[in-house]
């Protein structure tokens, strides 16, 4: 989609979010995050390969490959893989990569990419906080999640579980919805032409998950999602209970060549959208 949606979708990829919800079916997307992504699976691997998803190939994606340097013949554990575009991305990089998620239906569009087009990606449908038990400790050099902690309830359990199978020395690099101006209950003013004006943020420190309905106008089929909203603050503290230290954090925004082409683009040059933490083993 070139043109701007007159109905402004939220920032990490034109998702409408809505509040920390108790409704049925809500409970039961939160429940069960893996069950929501299996259901989104084939509109989702749409979404990725049509180039519609233009925050990953352009904005968020490019930066998590800069956070994550030379990749050339590390052993790298890609986790929230999806259906793949991040792990593919570090394969042909020279990387050797295993990617897992929780959801079966992505991963089998994973391996069906990898079939395709092999680039000795190995696919594991796993949950992440139970890597430790699938691999001996410091077996990885680095572990990567492209915009994927923050789909599930238990970020902290999953960075300590990375924590075991890295080397000594070994790195992280992330990528997540900014929560700053991605939370439940932030909200665009929007101008009477229907472009975006100031994002209004509150109730920031009221954490934990909410429903995201995926209705963007460029989409064909739409689906929800569960996430969970944590603070700033929060994300640091479990980083260092995990073992790990900030070495940087960036907050990619898109060229003023990329919003031109795209106007969409453009209020993610006044705010930030996305945010990528590189870390370091520390203890």
């Amino acid at each position: 989609m070139g043109s701007y949606d007159p109905a402004p979708p939220p920032p990490y990829h034109g998702r409408v979010r809505r509040a920390l919800m108790t409704a049925r079916d809500d409970e039961a997307l939160i429940a069960d995050p893996a069950a929501a992504w299996d259901a989104a699976a084939a509109a989702w691997d749409d979404f990725v390969e049509t180039g519609l998803d233009y925050w990953r190939t352009e904005v968020h994606g490019p930066a998590l490959l800069e956070a994550c340097g030379d990749v050339r013949g590390r052993r790298v554990l890609d986790v929230g893989c999806g259906q793949g575009w991040f792990s593919r991305r570090l394969a042909e990089r020279d990387a050797d990569v295993v990617g897992i998620d929780f959801s079966a239906a992505q991963i089998a569009n994973a391996r069906r990419h990898e079939a395709a087009h092999s680039l000795g990606i190995e696919y594991r449908c796993l949950d992440a906080t139970q890597i430790a038990a699938h691999w001996p400790p410091a077996h990885f050099d680095l572990v990567t999640s492209c915009m994927a902690l923050h789909d599930s309830p238990n970020s902290a359990g999953i960075l300590a579980a990375c924590r075991q199978l890295l080397t000594p020395g070994g790195r992280v690099a992330f990528s997540i919805v900014h929560p700053v101006t991605a939370g439940p209950h932030s909200r665009w003013e929007v101008h009477e032409d229907g472009h975006k004006g100031a994002r209004c943020t509150d109730r920031y420190f009221e954490t934990g998950p909410y429903v995201l309905n995926w209705t963007m106008a460029r989409l064909t089929t739409n689906w929800a999602t569960p996430q969970w909203h944590l603070t700033l603050s929060e994300w640091s503290a479990l980083i260092a209970e995990a073992g790990f230290g900030i070495v940087r954090l960036d907050e990619p925004r898109p060229t003023s060549e990329q919003a031109a082409r795209n106007p969409a683009m453009t209020p993610a040059m006044r705010i930030p959208f996305f945010i990528v933490f590189a870390l370091r083993v520390i203890a």
